[in-house]
């Protein structure tokens, strides 16, 4: 008796070990060819998969690259959100923004930057994906790259959308919100009024040094093209499946202003319990939180992972 219960337990544990086998996948440096540069992008494929499903991954604002990270902030969420996707079977395909990480360039112009033509860039690369026979292609949006992506889908018809963190309110009106508790009253109402002058489309001269950083005369054409979209009007238009999702300890876009996208696409919003603005799961308080954003360790949430599967398989 005791060498058949022996023999099914260790029949059992190999059982575990087959399933918990990882999943084969090759991953490939691709350049993407632009009109006028090229783009570095990293392509990662399930060797047994052909279902020709694939997610296209979108960083947020900054100096954010294909992984996740910028110049002394490493937390690896993107790389760690497209690894754990390929886990799942999926296709994925992130990429470094024009002018910033390996896409950028030696002729780069800060005043060149525009909202709109980051949106064109995606719309290039869902045709190259397009041209290379992907069927089904889902967009993940995290941050400002939720905004890019429903600027670029207004013209492209995708399988599906995931909003990961975006903004429901125009950029304006979050800057705004974001700099009333740290500023003076009549300092905050200088900001505003530069703020309205750069969304009616008016460069504004004579910036506070104490702005420039946020207002400096190279940045305005920037500013000008993101204030005029409302993300919430974009989703609206969407022909393609939504999904909203936001963690509830992101210090940078709150529940609301998911819940705004949510509410404007009539689809729900799916809340991540204790997950913050760079996908981690965060079970202490504010130190934790902001600890998180120099962790290139600390996965991302699996919850997280579960429900864009889940959204993308059903």
């Amino acid at each position: 008796m005791k060498t058949i219960i022996l023999f099914f337990t260790s029949l059992f544990i190999f059982s575990i070990s087959c399933f918990s086998q990882k999943v084969e996948v090759t991953t490939d440096t691709i350049s993407i060819q632009l009109s006028d540069i090229s783009l570095n992008a990293v392509l990662s494929q399930p060797v047994k998969v052909k279902n020709h499903t694939i997610a296209l991954i979108i960083a947020g604002s900054g100096a954010t690259d294909l992984n996740g990270n910028q110049k002394g902030v490493e937390n690896n969420y993107l790389k760690f959100l497209a690894e754990d996707l390929n886990q799942n079977n999926i296709a994925t395909l992130r990429f470094d923004k024009r002018g910033i990480g390996k896409s950028s360039y030696s002729d780069l112009k800060e005043s060149d930057l525009s909202i709109d033509l980051y949106a064109k860039d995606v719309e290039s690369i869902l045709l190259y994906l397009k041209e290379k026979n992907y069927r089904n292609i889902y967009v993940i949006g995290h941050s400002e790259g939720s905004l890019l992506a429903l600027i670029a889908l207004q013209k492209n018809n995708i399988k599906g959308f995931i909003s990961l963190a975006g903004a429901g309110n125009s950029a304006d009106i979050i800057l705004k919100n974001q700099l009333k508790p740290k500023l003076p009253p009549a300092f905050h109402s200088q900001v505003e009024q530069i703020i309205d002058s750069l969304t009616a489309g008016d460069h504004v001269e004579n910036i506070p040094p104490q702005l420039n950083a946020l207002f400096r005369p190279g940045i305005q054409a920037f500013l000008i093209s993101w204030f005029k979209y409302n993300p919430a009007e974009l989703i609206g238009n969407l022909q393609s499946r939504i999904v909203v999702i936001n963690g509830n300890k992101d210090l940078q876009i709150d529940l609301k202003e998911a819940q705004i996208l949510a509410n404007a696409s009539k689809t729900e919003l799916i809340e991540i319990d204790n997950m913050n603005h760079v996908l981690k799961t965060i079970n202490g308080g504010l130190q934790e939180n902001m600890q998180s954003y120099n962790n290139p360790e600390l996965e991302v949430s699996p919850e997280l992972v579960n429900t864009i599967v889940n959204f993308i398989n059903k």
